[in-house]
């Protein structure tokens, strides 16, 4: 194992009942070998520490939300790296040892995409037109995987930050002049919205939650958080190949900033 080293997976569940054991599985089922699996739940009151103990004996309860979940995960960590993976994700085979192996090219950082899982909804199938022109985008992608020291070092994921915390932390380690880089392999999100309205509606509070992010990302937001982004014109050929996607796209991005940018100024000035 010592060409091996050991990678710690911190899964932060609250009630993850529902794809818990899809997640887990996939995270046993990787071709890479020396992984640990840690799982730090919210006080969850359905199944899921009942799942977790028949593929981990590393199960913590911490709170109070997912940022602090996961650091406290890497607090417990024996790793020489650590990967936050969520309880609603699946992984490629081959996720794992294709961010080791970047790892020992040099980069600090690795991305692994997330990929909606079309068979869910619509929304699943517009999201996905969406979030794959992403990909090999660093302005709107952030790393996951990344040595637990240099983890330490940026101060993990910030714990006031209960919106955009991923886009922050990246932020962090560009800040600090880290090393980022993506694999091909992806991971799978199985819980994709099936009602727009409640997607809306969050998007409404994740707005008045990204107050405070932008207040510690000036620089940063601009970009990230703008309706207007240069990914999309890279990507012209998506909408005209498929225009009926692409019409969705525009639709439910344009509901999506009028909610969200509802909620944001409503935390700002309310």
């Amino acid at each position: 194992m010592s060409q091996k080293p050991l990678v710690s997976i911190v899964v932060p569940t609250k009630n993850s009942a529902k794809y818990l054991a899809d997640c887990l599985r996939s995270l046993r089922a990787q071709v890479y070998p020396n992984i640990e699996i840690i799982i730090v739940d919210n006080n969850s009151s359905d199944m899921t520490k009942t799942i977790a103990k028949e593929y981990t004996s590393k199960i913590f309860n911490f709170g109070p939300e997912r940022s602090a979940q996961v650091n406290y995960g890497v607090s417990r960590a024996r790793g020489e790296y650590v990967y936050k993976v969520d309880s609603d994700f699946v992984l490629d085979k081959e996720v794992v040892e294709q961010c080791v192996k970047k790892a020992k090219e040099g980069y600090d950082a690795v991305v692994v995409h997330n990929s909606p899982d079309v068979r869910i909804s619509w929304i699943a199938k517009i999201r996905k037109f969406e979030v794959d022109m992403y990909k090999y985008d660093l302005t709107y992608s952030s790393a996951r995987f990344v040595k637990k020291d240099i983890y330490e070092k940026i101060g993990g994921f910030n714990e006031k930050i209960t919106a955009g915390e991923d886009y922050d932390f990246q932020n962090k380690l560009n800040r600090e002049g880290y090393k980022t880089s993506f694999v091909h392999a992806e991971a799978l999100h199985l819980g994709e919205p099936t009602s727009l309205w409640k997607h809306l509606k969050k998007y409404y509070w994740y707005g008045k939650d990204f107050v405070g992010y932008r207040r510690e990302n000036q620089i940063e937001s601009k970009k990230q958080l703008g309706f207007f982004r240069t990914v999309y014109f890279r990507h012209w050929k998506n909408f005209v190949y498929h225009p009926f996607l692409g019409a969705g796209f525009i639709f439910y991005t344009s509901a999506k900033f009028v909610f969200g940018g509802t909620g944001y100024l409503v935390g700002k000035y309310l």
